[in-house]
Parts: C-alpha cells; sequence; structure tokens
C-alpha cells in the first residue's frame, strides 16, 4: 500500500476570503481526483478543479495548522 499524505491548497474558492482545500491521498494527482470528486458531490467541481492545478503543500509528518473564520 503507498504512503498517505496530507495535501493542502491554500487560498482557493475565495469568495470574501480565501478556502483551504485538502486531501489525504497516495499522489497529487489521487488528491485531486478525491476533491474533484467531493466538489461534483455537492455542487460544480470547475471552481475547485482550477483551483488546484497549483501545487499543494506536502505534509507527510504530524504538523497542525488552522484557519480563522470571517464574518
Amino acid at each position: 500500500m503507498a504512503e498517505l499524505k496530507l495535501y493542502v491548497w491554500e487560498d482557493v474558492l475565495q469568495s470574501y476570503s480565501p478556502g483551504i482545500a485538502f486531501a489525504l491521498a497516495s499522489s497529487p494527482e489521487e488528491a485531486r481526483r478525491v476533491l474533484i470528486a467531493k466538489a461534483a458531490a455537492q455542487c460544480s467541481p470547475e471552481p475547485l478543479a482550477k483551483d488546484i492545478e497549483k501545487e499543494p503543500l506536502v505534509f507527510d509528518e504530524p504538523v497542525g495548522f488552522y484557519m480563522w473564520g470571517g464574518g
């Protein structure tokens, strides 16, 4: 089984403030497929698909981060 990594795209799906997308997968391509499938089940995947064309941040060891909510 392939080693899983956390792939993170920051500053995506921006409306009033930027969003974040992340997937636990074995490659960036698999992470993109997982995210696009999730978006397709809930809404139009096109905006997300465009945003995640850029290279993601990749984490293969414990990491933590957070984002303040906007109002």
